[in-house]
């Protein structure tokens, strides 16, 4: 399974750090904070837009892996009574060997005498 990128992690501003907004190309409104909070707003409405993507596909990842885990465990309790079935037949088999192996004895014990 390959991995693929499916975030771009932005980090947290510090402290007396300011997160340059890119510049529109006029000076008017790169000095105007109007704006600036319209270009800060549109890159926002993008970001959550983004999130909402990433959001639905891992719940559909979550989903496909809810699936594939309900499968996995029906199969493991199919195996776990296939296994049942054969410890009880391993059971009756070595109930079988032991009462031919007491017969044998006493055939032989028998012949000895």
């Amino acid at each position: 399974m390959t991995e693929r990128e499916s975030a771009n992690i932005i980090p947290f501003p510090t402290p007396g750090r300011l997160i340059p907004v890119e510049a529109s190309g006029d000076a008017a409104a790169d000095t105007d904070p109007g704006a600036r909070l319209r270009i800060a707003l549109a890159a926002l409405d993008a970001a959550l837009d983004a999130q909402r993507n990433a959001v639905a596909d891992w719940r559909t990842a979550l989903n496909a892996l809810r699936g594939s885990m309900g499968s996995l465990g029906r199969s493991l309790h199919g195996y776990q009574d296939s296994l049942g079935s054969l410890g009880s037949r391993v059971e009756a088999l070595g109930a079988t060997a032991r009462e031919m192996e007491a017969r044998a004895d006493a055939a032989l014990n028998a012949q000895a005498d």
